[in-house]
């Protein structure tokens, strides 16, 4: 009972305290608020709004300022007896416990003071701005008066610059003068938000006029002065250039002269009008034509120099490769009648000709064309460099083929040579294997010797041939180059198999009584050798059976053979050098 007792006390006590301490932030809340509502009251506006009162308003600015006043006063007989209230219900909200209510009113309060702020901020700053625009278009009143003065004796010291334009500038002066008289007008009787309306007009027009004037001269000196000196010299120019024998490519000088002269004409109109915009790309558009014209005089001028160079030099080079492409027919004829020429030589040459003819008459009608005055140089200098590079291109092909034909004859004196070789080797082979005295030759063998003979008759017909077809025949002495040094291998292989077979079966007879293995051995080696003309196998057979019987036997004996062979293998290629 007593523990509950002093619970309760605790939680009323702890209940009061929260009590005192909402009521003393609720004090706190409601003198936040009080003091934001003192801050509205240090805006001056009162002052303000008299001081406009003098300025004697009129027009769209007593409008403005009417509504700025009526805003005001709703701020005053509203707002701000709004605020008290909301103030004063703050406070009454702390004696109570209503904590949600209280801290909705206590935001409430602070949201209008924050709206009052603004609405007498907004009112301030339009006062300003009325005020502001007086002292600005008093300003504006004298600068723009001198401004205007400054033009109307610019338009008359410099009235010859701006040509037939000089009646549009004076009369949009005088507009511009007559808007500026309405602007200070409504300046002096107190309407600056009219006058501000104005003087954005008054701005862009005197902007505009301002672009004119120092755009107009230097469109009027082109067009009065400039295009017509031009247009003179190139009149001049091309009537000089034609006494001179020089023609133009579709020539209408004199009808380009007279439309841009007419272009000139009405664009002095279209300059009366201000039309400033369209005088100035229409200027562009004549200069052009003007460079066009120009470079076209500029371009025969510079192609005539190397015309006349170039006329020399294609008829020389012409004349040259005339003479090479003759001197080809006739060596193509010789070479006809030995040589089978399946690369096309004649039809090539037969197209150098064609080629030349095309190049000699095109040649002669550029030429007589110069000779007759009727030249337009830079057609003929773009024609010659062309037929420049065609010449090149020519002479190349030719050499290429010269190149192809001239060597015929010692490509078949190489293939003749080569048959004698291979003819003196052959004999050569023969006489080793006859000086062998081998009691036969197998079969494959004696079908690759036979096979190298007949290679060597048919290039031996080939070469004999009215015709000889040098591609052909060089093939084939490759060919057989290669049977030849694979037949070569074979051969030695052969005799080499031979003789070291001879002599390892007559080391061998010494252990025949005392091994029958060799004995057996032997008899199979004789039967390969005597009978079946392998040497090879006949080797094989007794060296891998005197090897069994005693190792490093046929290593020996082979040594010694290849050892006693080198001096006479150096003895046989010298003569084999002697003979060739």
């Amino acid at each position: 009972m007593f523990t509950l007792l002093i619970v309760i006390i605790v939680v009323v006590g702890a209940c009061y305290l929260g009590f005192v301490f909402y009521q003393r932030r609720t004090i706190k809340m409601a003198t936040s608020v009080y003091e934001s509502k003192k801050d509205l009251n240090k805006i001056p506006l009162d002052d303000e709004f008299a001081l406009a009162k003098k300025m004697n308003l009129t027009g769209e600015s007593k409008k403005k300022y009417g509504q700025l006043h009526n805003k005001y006063q709703h701020y005053r007989n509203q707002i701000l007896p709004s605020i008290d209230e909301l103030i004063k219900t703050v406070k009454e909200d702390g004696k109570g416990i209503n904590f949600i209510k209280t801290r909705n009113d206590w935001r409430t309060a602070n949201q209008t003071i924050q709206d009052a702020d603004a609405t007498l901020k907004e009112i301030q700053a339009g006062l300003a701005q009325l005020y502001d625009l007086n002292k600005q278009h008093q300003l504006a009143v004298s600068e723009l008066e001198k401004k205007y003065k400054q033009l109307r004796e610019d338009i008359l010291n410099q009235n010859a610059s701006f040509g037939p334009s000089i009646d549009g500038l004076e009369k949009m002066l005088a507009n511009i003068e007559g808007t500026f008289d309405e602007f200070t007008k409504l300046t002096k009787s107190g309407d600056p938000s009219s006058a501000d309306e104005v003087l954005t007009d008054l701005n862009t027009a005197t902007g505009k006029l301002e672009d004119y004037m120092k755009r107009i001269p230097k469109l009027f000196l082109s067009l009065d002065r400039e295009f017509n000196e031009q247009l003179d010299e190139i009149q001049t120019g091309y009537t000089e250039l034609r006494s001179k024998g020089y023609n133009f490519p579709n020539d209408n000088f004199e009808t380009s002269v007279n439309n841009i002269r007419d272009q000139i004409s009405h664009n002095l109109d279209s300059l009366a009008k201000l039309k400033v915009e369209d005088v100035s790309a229409v200027n562009a558009k004549i200069e052009d034509a003007i460079d066009q014209l120009y470079s076209a005089i500029d371009k025969e001028l510079k192609a005539r120099p190397s015309v006349e160079k170039n006329t020399s030099i294609i008829g020389e080079y012409v004349d040259h490769v005339r003479r090479q492409n003759e001197d080809l027919t006739k060596r193509l004829q010789i070479l006809n009648e030995s040589y089978v020429l399946n690369h096309q030589e004649i039809e090539d040459n037969h197209q150098f000709d064609r080629q030349i003819t095309a190049l000699e008459r095109e040649f002669d009608r550029e030429t007589k064309n110069i000779d007759e005055g009727k030249a337009v140089y830079s057609e003929i200098n773009h024609t010659q460099q062309k037929m420049l590079s065609s010449l090149k291109e020519l002479e190349n092909s030719q050499k290429e083929l010269f190149d192809s034909i001239i060597d015929l004859p010692e490509k078949e004196r190489d293939a003749q040579n080569a048959l004698s070789k291979f003819d003196l080797e052959m004999r050569n082979k023969k006489r080793r294997i006859d000086n062998q005295n081998l009691p036969g030759l197998s079969d494959s063998y004696q079908n690759n010797f036979a096979a190298v003979i007949r290679e060597i008759n048919h290039l031996d017909e080939d070469l004999g041939k009215a015709h000889v077809n040098i591609d052909d025949v060089s093939k084939q002495v490759i060919i057989i180059q290669s049977d030849m040094d694979t037949l070569e291998d074979q051969t030695t292989k052969m005799l080499d198999d031979a003789n070291l077979a001879e002599q390892t079966i007559q080391y061998a007879n010494r252990y025949i009584s005392s091994n029958p293995e060799i004995a057996s051995a032997s008899v199979k080696a004789q039967n390969y050798f005597e009978k079946q003309y392998d040497y090879s196998k006949s080797l094989s057979t007794i060296s891998e059976a005197l090897e069994n019987q005693s190792s490093g036997i046929f290593s020996k004996i082979k040594n010694d053979y290849f050892n006693a062979q080198k001096p006479k293998q150096a003895s046989d290629t010298n003569s084999k050098d002697e003979e060739q």
